[in-house]
């Protein structure tokens, strides 16, 4: 899931051993007080069990997000429940300890895991009151006093011609053209003809002459209160939409055209810079122009022959903001400036770059199964170190350790693997001068290589980090390894000044709910609006940026469950024209409130005879191992049986087995990513309540376990993933979100190749069954598999029987018919007489 700065993973995941009760008593210290706080205005019809997580804030102006959670227990049912009412309506009661500075609080709906904003109320708020009020259609403030409440909370105009406003209200008893008063952007009073309140005195319906779209945002005032009511976001579409593939910068020589796509703008300039140390202050600036109809602003004949670098400057709803244009292809250190370059010249093109698109895994004139592929999970910066102690996280590294044989390229060539599926490489959000670790789950800007794997030249251009993207790739591919790309389109790193996307077309790119607020189903401040025509069209423009420009063949979606169905479809309908091998897939869940989830997977492909949209396969990864959210949760290696589970896995969780999809390949198995503990570290603390230390029988037990995992995962009919480093019994030393860890935490050891070389040959030796025989490892409709005992399974598939033994027991067998054993675990598959015992944690495949 994800791996950022929001407070709410920090919160989910932590425990504190100090905790204070909720309710106030009599023994109470002197230095605390009850605080009370109400949630007002909850429709009568909301299933939602909204709660309250509250916390002591430290957060310096501008600091790091430092809280101290006074909570305890899991995300999101562990928030104290609005259980308390009175004539008022339902609160919490806390008891606030004084020697604290700020409280902080946020509501959630424990059910959906939907939640507002982050709210900070300082000490010095409580002098007068002890009570605070917050709203349900507007959770990003509060109230001291409860008059402070009443009128109008939010508004939105509602119709395509501006003349309509739909109002949030609160303790409003009756609206007219007499008490309800509305304002243009530049403060003229509109005229109000006609007002109604809807029944249950929640909402009133505002129509207004003299309005238009070139005079919002307008202005609300109900009860000496007032709002501002912007465009909603979801009418857009009906006005203005672009299709379009020329927005962003067209480059003839020094002419270029510019096109930015700001429908409610009411002013764009294009800001021109000679230089990437002089983007404070524009060289020139020039005039564009708005086609009314499209929405679009453009210049079409500049000369650029003296500048480098160009931004837009965007005025909407009386704001305005310098912005790197989200088209761009690329960009000035940390995406602040667009470059004007265009990256089909050969200037950008490492030697012997192919123009065309190409995947090494199979030719356009070919269409593959994805039960062909062997996935390989890496991130950029732990195997660049891997090979060279004083590497610091570079494309050129990842180069070097794969161009002319390298170490790399061996490895994964020896191993077996197809693909490699490279964490999150578009820009997010760290500056380039920040050198601490992370994953990248924080993207920025979706349509520049991420700046911080870049050895920049003298100046920090951005046609360095489009080069040595392109090389890296280019050596994959020169290895024999298709590339996939970690993609992160269900949310940004921030809103608002902090993301590109607000300071183009505000709150159009997000997800907001009734009240205007943004949804968060992510889990770190939004959502992408993907049901929106001009966001889904952005979406999939740089996913064929991506494929087009660099020569990628792959996609993982991080939260796919946020993506609409259709969305979905659409990815794959268009880059499937572009290769018909690509590969698309992704998490099948969101941190709350997913669209869909695995059992819609096939409505995302139009039918049965194409690859389609695949996704992540929880259910064997937990019936193999345990629940990835309880360390000491053990699963069928481990001797808690999850017998059906695997049956239905190892079928290719096919729907007439009780699974998921009607398609083989849509499964993507998997034991281990780079979320959660590893499998080594998953193994040893559920036997053994430790990570490190272990004893050298500890360590014969967590690799037979390993071992036995791993022929789950290669001989099952669908598609193997693995994460680098599993298949030498890869430690984080049990850390379960490393996203910002040390390289210590996060490092690869590739001693622990020849540490652990019976791990390390079984996982090559299935593989290299799996890809000799096709047909009866990972393509087969017709295997079956049968629980023979309970932790025993009988699989038959094609000419092989399989026996698995999860037990502590060898397990005698009968196979008639079969003549053969095989043994992988030389790492090469050698063909032996038949057995007739399956030995403790271990399998047996017998061949006819």
């Amino acid at each position: 899931m994800k791996k950022n700065l929001a407070r709410v993973l920090f919160l989910a995941i932590m425990s504190f051993s100090l905790f204070i009760n909720l309710s106030c008593s009599s023994g109470s210290s002197s230095d605390s007080f009850s605080v009370k706080v109400y949630l007002l205005n909850k429709p009568a019809d909301e299933s939602a069990d909204w709660g309250m997580w509250w916390w002591y804030d430290y957060k310096s102006e501008g600091g790091d997000d430092i809280a101290v959670s006074e909570k305890k227990g899991s995300w999101p049912t562990g928030a104290d429940s609005l259980s308390k009412s009175d004539d008022i309506g339902s609160y919490v009661e806390i008891d606030y300890d004084t020697t604290n500075p700020r409280l902080g609080l946020l509501f959630v709906n424990k059910k959906g895991g939907n939640q507002s904003s982050d709210i900070v109320v300082p000490l010095s708020k409580f002098k007068d009151t002890k009570t605070l009020y917050c709203l349900y259609d507007n959770m990003t403030g509060y109230y001291t006093d409860i008059s402070e409440t009443y009128g109008v909370i939010a508004a939105k105009i509602s119709n395509s011609s501006a003349t309509e406003i739909t109002a949030k209200v609160y303790k409003v008893d009756s609206v007219s053209a007499e008490n309800v008063f509305v304002y243009d952007c530049n403060g003229k009073q509109l005229t109000v003809s006609g007002a109604e309140l809807s029944e249950d005195k929640s909402a009133a319906v505002i129509t207004v002459s003299g309005g238009s779209l070139q005079k919002i945002p307008y202005t609300v005032k109900i009860n000496n209160k007032t709002v501002t009511a912007v465009f909603d976001n979801d009418l857009i579409d009906e006005v203005y939409t672009y299709s379009g593939d020329d927005l962003g910068l067209t480059l003839d020589g020094t002419s270029a055209s510019f096109k930015v796509w700001a429908p409610l703008a009411t002013n764009v300039e294009l800001l021109l810079y000679t230089d990437a140390d002089s983007l404070s202050t524009a060289a020139n600036k020039e005039v564009m122009t708005q086609d009314k109809t499209s929405g679009v602003w453009s210049n079409s004949s500049v000369d650029v022959s003296n500048y480098k670098y160009y931004q837009y400057s965007i005025t909407t709803n009386g704001t305005t903001s310098k912005v790197c244009d989200i088209y761009a292809k690329a960009a000035s250190g940390d995406s602040v400036a667009s470059q004007i370059i265009n990256i089909d010249d050969s200037s950008v093109k490492p030697e012997n770059w192919n123009s065309n698109y190409y995947n090494p895994w199979a030719d356009k004139s070919e269409t593959k199964s994805y039960t062909e592929a062997v996935i390989y999970e890496m991130h950029i910066r732990d195997w660049s170190k891997a090979f060279g102690e004083n590497n610091t996280g570079k494309f050129e590294e990842i180069t070097a350790a794969l161009s002319d044989s390298g170490a790399f390229a061996n490895h994964l060539k020896d191993l077996g693997i197809t693909h490699v599926q490279i964490l999150p490489m578009f820009d997010y959000a760290e500056k380039n001068s920040n050198s601490n670790y992370n994953w990248g789950y924080n993207p920025y800007h979706y349509n520049v290589p991420e700046g911080r794997y870049v050895n920049y030249g003298t100046e920090k251009d951005g046609t360095d980090a489009v080069i040595q993207m392109r090389e890296m790739i280019q050596a994959f591919h020169d290895a024999g390894i298709a590339v996939n790309m970690d993609v992160v389109y269900n949310h940004t790193s921030g809103n608002g000044s902090g993301s590109l996307y607000d300071m183009t077309v505000p709150d159009y790119f997000y997800r907001q709910d009734d009240s205007g607020n943004n949804k968060n189903g992510s889990g770190c401040g939004n959502e992408l609006a993907t049901q929106r025509t001009m966001v889904r069209k952005y979406v999939i423009d740089s996913l064929k940026h991506w494929m087009n420009d660099y020569h990628i063949n792959g996609f993982r979606f991080d939260l796919m469950g946020l993506h609409e169905t259709e969305t979905m479809k659409e990815i794959y309908d268009e880059l499937s024209e572009i290769d018909p091998n690509v590969m698309v897939y992704g998490e099948p869940w969101a941190s709350s409130g997913a669209i869909f989830g695995k059992t819609d997977i096939d409505k995302c492909s139009a039918s049965e005879d194409v690859n389609g949209v695949a996704c992540f396969n929880d259910d064997i990864r937990d019936a193999i191992k345990g629940s990835v959210f309880d360390a000491g949760g053990k699963g069928h290696v481990q001797g808690e049986f999850a017998d059906s589970a695997i049956k239905t896995g190892l079928v290719g969780s096919l729907k007439k087995e009780k699974g998921f999809t009607s398609v083989l390949g849509r499964s993507i198995n998997y034991v281990e990513c780079h979320d959660n503990l590893t499998l080594f570290d998953k193994l040893a603390y559920s036997n053994f309540k430790k990570y490190k230390d272990l004893k050298e029988t500890e360590i014969q037990a967590v690799s037979a376990q390993n071992k036995l995992a791993a022929a789950y995962l290669f001989l099952a009919q669908g598609t193997p993933f693995i994460n680098g480093g599993q298949e030498f019994m890869r430690t984080k030393n049990g850390n379960h979100n490393s996203y910002n860890a040390s390289d210590t935490i996060n490092g690869i050891d590739l001693t622990f190749k020849d540490t652990y070389s019976d791990v390390y040959n079984t996982y090559k030796g299935l593989i290299a069954l799996r890809k000799a025989k096709p047909s009866a490892f990972g393509a087969n409709t017709d295997a079956t598999a049968e629980t023979v005992s309970e932790g025993v399974t009988k699989y038959t598939t094609g000419e092989f029987l399989v026996y698995f033994n999860a037990t502590d027991n060898a397990v005698n067998i009968s196979a008639p018919g079969y003549a053969k054993s095989v043994d992988v675990s030389s790492g090469t598959p050698t063909e032996g007489g038949v057995v007739s015992t399956v030995p403790a944690k271990s399998f047996v495949i017998l061949k006819k």
